[in-house]
């Protein structure tokens, strides 16, 4: 009969492993993640508890740093770990314009404006004209266009007036630019708010039309069903990464701890379903009898069909086991879909460097459509701070044409938001 590894054993052998590899720093970094996987599988089994698995995290992270191998790396460990205080996120409406106008040599697009309680914000996005590209010389310095040896110049103006139908005139300044020297993308962010119910807006004086007010979808929050911990958390190993599109294999590195220590045996049954799971997910192909929800959820995978184009959404959940959530916009295209939102605090949306953290992400992103398919989405490059996020998350398979409703399902450890998405239109934009 085979002999169980002693859990913490087993887990200071795996930290082991990046200290071996010398000077390679590039796979010591790709060692990192087997370890934090390692140590939530034996806190999952109960084998050891979380100050444990932390404690030997940390005594191997200052080994590292005292053989000079990552200078650093204990401050990025705890900057990634710090979660923030949070704050509520608001939304009352939002507007999908894509509006075009020119503002001297430049060509503008407005492409939203979000209402939310307490601010105004628009996103807007600039194209210099050839002519003015060409000829002289222009060069980068700290996000400023130097011409010659004149004064630098910005690229889009440093703020803009806006102002609504019932007289609200606001100072909107940009943030979160991005530019070079043909383009550029920003948003602003008024110091008063608008009014959600205005029929126009004007921005340095020139006005643009909005659309009839459309009401905000109704959000939610409700319980969900507690399962054993150890298929939790090999259930968010499947989703901690899209391993369709090249993410690491931690689900076969849980399952291996799990049954060198004897929390469990290779032929459990739980073994079997997980593999079984992950198999069908990383290659996309059709798996007889999985249970739900991935059975629902591998069914759009080999599709291509889904429509193209945006909805505003604009609906704000106050908490998920104490996120706030803000859904701004749906993105849709024939092989797969988007969310634009803000998370606060903000670490769900910055898991794309994981750090040593040893949690996945807080919050999963599942959605269901009214065709009972279902789908799970994975966080892309998110911005901010610990505090505020905001960035997208990308499905893995195409909504269903006919779907009339979306119903986003951000998933916490214990409670789970509800937003039904009308789609009517989608298609035609």
């Amino acid at each position: 009969m085979a002999t169980s590894a002693d859990p913490e054993t087993y887990l200071r052998l795996i930290w082991e492993r990046p200290l071996l590899l010398g000077d390679d720093q590039n796979n010591s970094m790709q060692e990192f993640p087997y370890a934090m996987v390692v140590s939530r599988a034996l806190v999952a089994a109960g084998r050891l508890d979380q100050h444990q698995v932390e404690a030997i995290r940390d005594e191997y992270m200052l080994a590292m740093s005292l053989r000079q191998r990552f200078p650093g790396h204990i401050h990025i460990h705890h900057m990634a770990a710090s979660q923030g205080e949070g704050t509520r996120l608001s939304a009352q409406r939002i507007v999908m314009c894509h509006a075009d106008f020119t503002v001297g040599d430049e060509h503008r697009t407005l492409e939203r404006v979000l209402f939310a309680d307490d601010t105004t914000r628009f996103d807007l996005s600039g194209l210099v004209a050839p002519a003015v590209r060409g000829g002289t010389s222009r060069r980068m310095v700290s996000g400023l266009i130097m011409v010659g040896g004149m004064q630098p110049m910005h690229p889009h103006p440093q703020s803009i007036a806006v102002t609504d139908n019932f007289g609200t005139t606001a100072t909107a300044h940009p943030g979160g630019a991005s530019w070079n020297d043909q383009s550029w993308q920003s948003t602003y962010t008024s110091d008063v708010p608008l009014s959600a119910d205005t029929a126009w807006i004007e921005i340095d004086e020139i006005r643009f039309a909005l659309p009839e007010r459309s009401p905000i979808p109704e959000a939610s929050v409700e319980p969900i069903e507690q399962i054993d911990p150890m298929r939790s958390m090999l259930y968010k190993e499947i989703l901690g990464t899209d391993r369709r599109h090249g993410g690491g294999d931690s689900v076969d590195v849980a399952i291996s701890a799990l049954v060198a220590t004897g929390s469990l045996k290779e032929d459990d049954s739980l073994v079997t379903e997980i593999r079984r799971i992950a198999a069908a997910v990383a290659s996309g192909a059709p798996v007889p009898n999985l249970p739900e929800p991935w059975s629902s959820l591998m069914r759009r995978f080999t599709k291509s069909d889904g429509p193209s184009g945006s909805v505003g959404i604009g609906a704000a959940i106050d908490s998920v086991d104490g996120y706030s959530i803000r859904f701004d916009s749906l993105t849709s295209e024939p092989t797969s879909f988007s969310l634009s939102l803000a998370v606060s605090p903000g670490q769900p949306l910055l898991m794309h460097f994981p750090g040593t953290s040893l949690e996945r992400s807080a919050i999963d992103w599942w959605a269901q459509d009214d065709r009972s398919n279902t789908y799970v989405l994975f966080s892309g490059r998110g911005s901010g701070s610990s505090e505020v996020a905001e960035g997208e998350v990308h499905s893995m398979a195409p909504l269903d044409p006919k779907a009339t409703v979306l119903r986003l399902l951000p998933t916490g450890a214990h409670e789970r938001g509800v937003v039904d998405v009308p789609l009517r239109g989608l298609g035609e934009s």
